[in-house]
């Protein structure tokens, strides 16, 4: 049974102030690693910072906002000596620290009088900030009276689709008892606009008028912290509001969610379309996830939704599960496939597991032993010489165990059994290694799971059986080798003659074995993250977390690839020749997106790997990226780092040997030449020269990876307005990894990022024009032009 908690307490967690406390010293500039907390909430107002490099993050409840340098921290804290926000670096940043004097005149006659350029930067900066946060407080606002209407009227339709059919209504008192949002009068909304306008003054212009009299640099500041101070307040009262919002939606004893998943079980159960109450009930659920996600980004609050369990009563109503018509005050949900009594099936796991692999008794009873030990170790991660000798048993036995098990399973009629299912898809071998809740977590999940949208994701069994079926065909090995040149090499090399080798073409089952012997067993390590203790199968030590919070379900993994798109719109691009029809025998070029396939190995880990760009000869073939089934890292960080090496190892296969030639432009013959001669470029100050050898040395050397840590700092800060690529690193960016529109005409007042792109709508301008002459002249001619070509266009156009 699956139990959702419906205590407040356990799902709202503030997500500030939770990053280690930089030691400061006053009177210099201070380096502070990105992580570190500046100032914290709550603490007394002892210091101002000055931002001269990098990207803070500003967050309480009800902030959560980055502002970059020339920002002064803590100035509209002093008032109330002590900090009303926390300031946490985003990035690693450099903040010179004043000592904040007895008030706050005193504090900003000191600081002005420092230095003369101090006041127009501090009144320059604060304009932004108030622009920030005046837009952080509108979404609350927004966000408030959109989900208090939204509630009430799902609520009356909850009502009414309850007295159509003569259903028994849950009265939900929390909704009955809920205000409607007030807006405060106490904020001065044509102030907000002034300093809104103000921050888009061009900075010269600014600093020219407030330069002018330090009068009227004082009169400013005093009215912008007021106002600052005020908009906090503000944002707070309706982050408080959003949270109690959530009670009536699904966190009060009875909810609007409880009851109509009820409603919807109930029609069911009485054979009565629930099409009405699925909807609503969809529309309960975007809801949830609409406040969730805004008190998140723009509040900092974290409501500890668990989305697991909705996403299991979801499909368990769209199979009609027998439990959502239940009454109980706690929101449960019983899966029919997978109820928790089949917790007993789980036993004696490995015996089902080694009797359907029939391997021979000695390997057999040697695997028992192996595994016997492992269970008894006292500390399953110790590198001693034994425990490695152990470890290395299991795994010279371990996947030719998963072999075996798969083809039983795959030539098997009906349906799997729950324990061969575990094993081959999640790396579950002994009841004995894994916790009795890890294992209740394992049977929540779903296994048949469908993928939605155009990224594949598959398990390892789904990704098998794909090869034995030959809808795919073999990855390459660690040498890079695909199956075919493997074959060729070994009839080189005398292992097999020409007759076996044409044989083992077309046998799928020499086509598995290569699977798993090269691409699944090199990778299932290096994956885990810990490759010195790492072993092949799921146990409760070997779990820094839930299994349900660690699951990359399909929608997870698609989700976060769909954002990313979103951002680099063009990373799985590619131009390949058209040759279809009559236009074979014209050299047209059309832009193709082929998104790879994802696979997931059984078991946990933290890292992820861009295996291969393409998966065949043709250039329009699928890449293939590989992750853990139970992920312990960050998500969106290691799907950046893997859209990064994609973009590399694309390019250098599509350009062949040209890759690193600059007499033909590229991105990797642009980017390696800058690396090669980086210590000549006239555009790069000794400070980021002496940066970027240090980068090239962490890297290894390795012109690739040095690419992917630039990329990630364009994907994640520069996509924000961050200014942390030099710039000829970003030109190149901005012309081979072009953010999508609304990105770039949202950080295009700025002169940087504005000259970074002007070689890339240079660029793109001649391939509009190009392919419009080309237009006329078919169109004269009527040639019929194919769709793909028709595209083209677009993508260019729409750029």
């Amino acid at each position: 049974m699956l139990t959702m908690d419906t205590t407040q307490d356990a799902r709202i967690f503030y997500i500030g102030g939770m990053g280690l406390k930089a030691e400061l010293k006053k009177g210099s500039v201070n380096q502070i690693i990105k992580g570190d907390d500046i100032f914290v909430q709550g603490e007394d107002a002892v210091y101002v910072g000055l931002v001269l490099k990098g990207r803070i993050r500003v967050h309480a409840e009800g902030v959560n906002l980055e502002i970059g340098s020339g920002h002064f921290l803590g100035i509209c804290d002093l008032p109330g000596y002590s900090y009303g926000v926390t300031y946490t670096a985003e990035a690693n940043s450099a903040v010179y620290i004043f000592e904040a004097g007895v008030n706050l005149p005193e504090t900003l006659d000191a600081i002005l009088g420092a230095n003369k350029e101090y006041g127009p930067l501090m009144v320059s900066a604060m304009n932004k900030y108030i622009r920030s946060l005046g837009a952080v407080y509108q979404s609350l606002e927004e966000q408030s009276e959109h989900t208090y209407q939204q509630i009430v009227e799902m609520y009356q339709d909850y009502q009414t689709l309850c007295r159509e059919h003569g259903t028994e209504q849950m009265v939900v008192a929390a909704i009955d008892q809920l205000d409607a949002p007030v807006h405060s009068d106490t904020v001065n909304l044509d102030q907000i606009e002034y300093y809104k306008a103000c921050a888009g003054v061009k900075p010269e212009i600014q600093k020219a008028f407030y330069a002018t009299s330090g009068v009227i640099v004082k009169y400013h500041l005093m009215e912008q912290i007021t106002l600052v101070r005020t908009l906090l307040e503000l944002c707070e009262a309706d982050a408080k509001y959003l949270q109690g919002l959530m009670q009536p939606l699904m966190l009060s004893s009875k909810n609007l969610y409880q009851a109509s998943m009820n409603l919807t079980g109930s029609l069911q159960n009485m054979d009565v379309s629930d099409k009405e109450s699925m909807a609503l009930f969809d529309r309960i659920i975007d809801q949830i996830n609409e406040l969730e996600a805004t008190l998140y980004d723009k509040a900092s609050v974290d409501m500890q939704i668990d989305h697991n369990a909705m996403e299991e009563q979801y499909f368990s109503l769209l199979n009609h599960g027998e439990s959502a018509g239940g009454q109980s005050d706690m929101v449960e949900f019983a899966l029919v496939e997978n109820d928790f009594a089949a917790l007993e099936e789980l036993d004696n796991a490995l015996d089902q597991i080694l009797a359907e692999a029939e391997l021979d008794p000695d390997k057999e009873q040697d695997f028992r032993d192996f595994i016997r030990q492992f269970e008894e170790l006292p500390d399953k991660a110790s590198t001693d010489d034994d425990v490695r000798t152990l470890r290395r048993g299991i795994m010279k036995i371990y996947y030719d165990l998963y072999e075996k098990v798969f083809l039983r399973d795959y030539h098997r009629d009906g349906e799997s059994p729950l324990v061969i299912d575990l094993f081959l898809r999640y790396g579950y071998i002994s009841e004995s290694l894994l916790s009795e809740e890890l294992r209740e977590e394992l049977l929540s999940f779903d296994r048949n799971a469908q993928n939605h949208g155009d990224c594949h994701v598959y398990d390892m069994k789904e990704w098998l059986t794909a090869i034995c079926s030959g809808e795919k065909e073999p990855s390459k090995n660690e040498f890079d080798q695909d199956y075919q040149e493997y074959l060729r090499e070994q009839k080189k090399s005398g292992a097999v003659t020409a007759e076996k080798l044409r044989e083992m073409e077309q046998d799928q089952g020499a086509k598995l074995h290569y699977e798993i012997q090269n691409m699944f067993r090199s990778n299932h390590r290096l994956l885990s993250g810990q490759t010195a203790i790492f072993v092949p199968f799921l146990y409760t030590e070997g779990c820094m977390s839930s299994l349900s919070r660690s699951y990359l379900s399909k929608d997870k993994i698609s989700s976060c690839t769909r954002k990313l798109r979103q951002i680099d719109y063009s990373v799985f691009y590619r131009e390949i020749l058209y040759t279809q029809g009559e236009w074979g025998n014209k050299k047209e070029y059309i832009m193709e997106e082929v998104v790879p396939d994802v696979v997931v190995m059984p078991g946990c880990g933290s890292k992820g790997l861009m295996w291969q760009e393409l998966s065949g000869r043709r250039r329009n073939s699928k890449g293939r990226f590989l992750l853990p089934l139970f992920f312990e890292g960050e998500l969106e960080p290691t799907m950046i780092g893997l859209f990064g090496r994609f973009r590399w190892e694309l390019c250098r296969t599509m350009q062949g040997a040209s890759w690193n030639n600059i007499q033909i432009k590229s991105l990797t013959s642009e980017y390696s030449d800058f690396i090669q001669f980086y210590r000549k470029n006239r555009e790069l100050s000794e400070e980021r020269k002496d940066k970027l050898k240090l980068q090239i040395q962490k890297c290894r050397n390795n012109t690739r990876e040095v690419f992917v840590v630039d990329y990630m700092n364009w994907i994640r800060h520069e996509a924000r307005g961050g200014m942390m690529l030099s710039k000829p690193v970003r030109e190149i960016m901005a012309t081979y990894c072009p953010f999508a529109r609304e990105i770039r005409e949202s950080i295009a007042d700025q002169p940087l990022f504005r000259d970074a792109m002007a070689r890339f709508h240079r660029e793109n301008g001649k391939k509009q024009k190009e392919y419009d002459l080309k237009f006329r002249v078919w169109e004269k001619d009527g040639i019929e032009i194919p769709q793909e070509i028709v595209e083209t266009r677009k993508f260019h156009r729409e750029l």
